[in-house]
């Protein structure tokens, strides 16, 4: 039985609590990540979906390989080489979670080349991390205490001196553990043994003094002092049974009552353990056990439980309790069986947990089985004794083919990484040919460019010359319709209505009045500096400029507006002004020119996507009211209208829909002019 080697076990698999890459799937992150996934672009969405799949890795392989993959391709279309790094990295957790451990170690490997040129960076230090537990996994361990040393440099140089700490004691716990893998798999000089304890020695101790002093964490301090003892075992100095104890005694300082129970269970187990094998005490080894198992059947790790069980089925068989220790052995492996169902779910610190947890269990499945052969021996049942040697031989050749197969995995990835590397070095060269190819064509597109480039700048002057015109232009074009809307003489007329209201004493009118016109020039001018206004403030100048028209040709006419149910006079947007040059043509040509009273209609009505806008008079018609005109006034033409026409080729330009404007010269049954209609059809916008 080798059990007290548990201890480091439990040491590596505590401190991997503050390891960079979670074992757990937090999904509050999942989910504010996903929130704002769709809202992020270029290089912050390469960050999001790596993030998502950094989350997803423990819980969902397709998820984070297809996040990771998303980063990687989105990556590569904006050149962001560190994201195309952390999404390589990201791909390799996804492996390392599944586990193919194999395709894991390729994609950290290709990580490591896109990374390495941001060193000194937290990511790389928790790829380095990364490259460790893999390597210490396939037994590359040349490279272990490299990726460690590597690791902790890297933490250090961006100020996370937690990290650093960490790993450099896990740097420790690594010399100790590929110590006792050199002793399973072969001897070594008592030169190494000494150098390899006074390492983790020399680790032990700055995290010793730093999780205890300089940076109090009680959920390590445990580990700690169970390191102490096992490296007093190992140089075989008193005082194991005072670590084992302060152990014990710092676990009550551990806030969390799951991390409580698993360390309070693994330090009576440890005690027991103790007992038993060093001391051969049976009654104190057995109570301590007690406690251990009482402790950690309150968590998910099957692992520990199963292997204190175990001891307990030994004590009770030293007791010569069989059926009792048969029991135990039953419930042992019933656990074991639990831990390689369930690993993937067990709530658990360490990344590397699923892909060692498995390994240390087959080993527990293997003292069971041993346990269970000497069992049946005891009790003459030589029968059960071979079926259990025969699953001992079976576990065994799981083990050594888990072995080789680490191996060949580390060479496998090794391999792919080499020729990987070969095919960029080729690529590289490749490239330098091109580049000298290059030099000497630029050489000879210079001259070409500047060409080119002097023919651009005379475009550009002569574009920005021409675009300065029409600018110029529609600043004239805008100042002329303000003019024309700002008649003088309608103007005169409608302050002179007003002033009539006030000397024969009609306040009320006077008030009105004013109002509209104040409300009317208002409009007018502030119009004219927007390009677009809503059709709520259109309607409303409409209003007024025909209120104040009634003041000045009282009794000629009236009119009428109508807005269609469907159309949202404060939403729908349209050019102000278009029609009022052509209200103002109905009454100073077409109704001023009536023998009786006439009418205005104005609509607005939708049809798809156009907004139409009509003006209808009854007036004399063009035709007779040009004749009128020549009459009174020869040589006299309307400019309001012309400006107009001009307005709207000028706003056309800008629209890929096009305004349209028609005029239509109204007839009755006779043939003869009954009035005017004019019809915008304008693309609906609305704000």
């Amino acid at each position: 039985m080798k059990k007290v080697i548990l201890s480091l076990l439990i040491f590596i698999q505590g401190l991997q609590v503050l390891a960079q890459v979670p074992n757990i799937t937090d999904q509050k992150i999942v989910d504010s990540l996903n929130k704002v996934l769709h809202s992020s672009r270029g290089a912050a969405k390469v960050d999001v979906l790596n993030l998502l799949s950094f989350q997803l890795g423990p819980r969902t392989f397709d998820s984070s390989l297809s996040f990771a993959n998303d980063a990687l391709r989105l990556s590569r279309q904006i050149g962001y080489t560190k994201g195309e790094g952390v999404a390589t990295f990201n791909i390799g957790n996804s492996y390392f979670f599944k586990p193919d451990i194999r395709n894991s170690l390729v994609n950290y490997l290709a990580a490591l080349r896109l990374l390495e040129k941001y060193e000194p960076s937290h990511v790389l230090a928790d790829l380095l991390y990364q490259l460790a537990l893999v390597n210490q996994f396939v037994r590359n361990s040349k490279k272990v205490n490299s990726y460690f040393r590597r690791s902790a440099y890297n933490y250090a140089a961006i100020g996370d001196t937690l990290d650093e700490k960490y790993a450099l004691v896990i740097f420790g716990m690594a010399s100790y553990f590929e110590l006792q893998t050199l002793k399973t798999y072969g001897k070594v000089p008592d030169s190494v043994v000494r150098r390899m304890m006074d390492t983790t020695l020399k680790y032990n101790n700055i995290g010793f003094e730093y999780f205890t002093k300089r940076h109090p964490m009680p959920n390590y301090v445990p580990d700690l002092y169970n390191n102490f003892a096992l490296i007093q075992k190992e140089k075989h100095e008193p005082g194991i049974l005072d670590y084992f104890l302060k152990a014990l005694e710092a676990t009550r300082a551990i806030t969390d009552t799951n991390w409580r129970n698993v360390m309070q269970g693994v330090e009576y187990g440890n005690l027991g353990d103790y007992y038993y094998m060093v001391m051969h005490d049976l009654d104190k080894a057995y109570n301590y056990c007690i406690q251990s198992i009482s402790a950690l059947k309150k968590t998910d790790r099957y692992d520990l439980y199963s292997t204190f069980l175990n001891l307990m089925g030994e004590i009770e068989m030293e007791w010569c309790r069989y059926n009792k220790s048969r029991q135990y052995q039953d419930m042992a492996l019933h656990m074991s069986d639990s831990l390689l169902n369930k690993i993937g779910r067990i709530n658990h610190g360490d990344p590397a947990f699923r892909i060692w947890g498995i390994t240390e269990t087959r080993s527990t499945r293997i003292d069971i089985f041993k346990d269970l052969v000497r069992l049946y021996e005891l009790k003459g049942n030589y029968g059960k004794a071979l079926e259990y040697q025969k699953k001992i031989d079976d576990e065994k050749n799981l083990l050594n083919s888990d072995e080789l197969s680490r191996q060949v995995m580390g060479l496998e990835a090794e391999y792919e990484d080499e020729m990987k590397q070969d095919e960029i070095d080729r690529l590289r060269e490749d490239n330098e040919f091109r580049e000298m190819k290059l030099h000497q064509a630029r050489i000879l597109y210079a001259g070409i460019g500047g060409f080119l480039l002097i023919v651009l700048l005379v475009t550009l002057i002569w574009l920005q010359r021409k675009r300065f015109m029409s600018d110029r232009k529609a600043l004239v074009l805008e100042q002329k319709l303000l003019r024309s809307q700002m008649n003088p003489h309608f103007l005169f007329n409608a302050l002179t209505g007003i002033q009539n209201f006030i000397v024969n004493q009609n306040p009320e009118k006077a008030s009105i009045y004013l109002s509209k016109f104040a409300n009317l020039v208002r409009n007018i001018l502030d119009n004219s500096v927007d390009e677009y206004v809503a059709l709520e403030r259109e309607i409303s100048t409409i209003e007024n400029y025909l209120e104040l028209q009634k003041i000045r040709y009282a009794g000629k006419f009236n009119y009428h507006i109508e807005i269609e149910e469907s159309l949202d006079p404060e939403t729908v947007m349209i050019p102000p002004m278009l029609a009022q040059p052509f209200i103002e043509n109905s009454i100073e040509h077409g109704i001023r020119n009536r023998e009786t009273p006439g009418y205005i209609d104005i609509r607005f009505s939708r049809q798809d996507e156009t907004l139409i806008f009509e003006v209808e008079d009854n007036g004399v018609g063009r035709q007779k009211s040009r004749e009128i005109e020549l009459l009174k006034e020869k040589g006299h033409r309307s400019m309001a209208t012309s400006l107009t026409l001009e307005r709207l080729a000028n706003l056309n330009r800008k629209l890929h829909k096009k305004i349209i404007l028609e005029i239509t010269d109204l007839e009755n049954s006779l043939g003869e002019s009954c009035g005017t209609k004019v019809m915008f059809a304008i693309p609906v916008r609305t704000r």
